[in-house]
């Protein structure tokens, strides 16, 4: 039988740690798409909505997974997560979620979701590209 993919032995386990991030670099694309004005559909809402009460839940069990904040990195391969991202992850979700329930939206709350997203990417290493954005708006 032909098997796809990579083995079982070089694979690894997908972590809480991975889930989480994943689910923040997806909605840093929906607020991005959201500022961007594509259309945002009542299924693609409630996903936006179930990713971030997910990322803001999962954002205050992380004691558990970081006993000690800290502002630098202690070795050069892990990111410097600190007290201040994990809040400004928190509000991203909070702010995500007010869009998707159709809260209104000005100029000022608009910039201030644009600052967060860009302190995040700047924090993650993270640049969504223009056709992970374009893709969104199609549906």
């Amino acid at each position: 039988m032909i098997t796809i993919g990579s083995s079982a032995n070089k694979s690894k386990m997908i972590g809480r740690k991975n889930i989480f991030f994943s689910r923040l670099k997806l909605l840093i694309i929906m607020s991005k798409a959201f500022l961007e004005n594509c259309p945002m559909g009542e299924f693609r809402m409630h996903a936006v909505i179930r990713n971030a009460d997910e990322v803001a839940r999962d954002c205050v069990d992380w004691n558990g997974y970081f006993h000690n904040f800290r502002a630098t990195t202690e070795s050069g391969a892990t990111l410097a997560l600190d007290h201040i991202f994990f809040q400004r992850v928190k509000l991203l979700a909070i702010m995500t979620k007010s869009f998707a329930e159709n809260n209104p939206m000005g100029q000022h709350r608009k910039m201030a979701v644009r600052n967060n997203i860009d302190y995040l990417c700047e924090t993650l290493g993270y640049a969504p590209s223009l056709e992970e954005i374009e893709m969104l708006k199609v549906a």
